[in-house]
């Protein structure tokens, strides 16, 4: 990317990452961004990764554990997490929730599907 850009994420391609987790990325030299959209009951396994990462919680609820910690996030609400620090995220069976994920430097986007 060298130049600004706007981003309409309703234009953007959403594959699966996991069950029930649809995410579309933008990619620029410093940055990434996913979009997460989570069905009711989805989960993703705990993991980490070097890259430190902030999560904004859009729409709905989502249940993570960070570093073995519970911690419950709402809409409207953003955590932070530095690479390395292991974090799973799972989302209650009666709802689905919205999530934009920021990434520090990576060499290529992520895996989305």
């Amino acid at each position: 990317m060298e130049q600004p850009q706007k981003i309409d994420w309703s234009q953007q391609e959403f594959t699966e990452a996991r069950p029930g987790i649809l995410g579309a990325t933008v990619h620029t030299p410093q940055l990434t961004a996913t979009l997460y959209r989570y069905g009711a009951g989805s989960s993703w396994e705990e993991h980490q990764h070097p890259q430190d990462q902030i999560t904004h919680v859009l729409e709905g609820e989502i249940d993570f554990v960070v570093a073995g910690q519970p911690v419950h996030m709402r809409a409207g609400e953003t955590a932070t997490l530095p690479g390395g620090t292991p974090h799973s995220a799972t989302v209650p069976a009666g709802g689905g929730a919205l999530t934009l994920n920021v990434f520090t430097h990576r060499e290529a986007p992520p895996s989305v599907g």
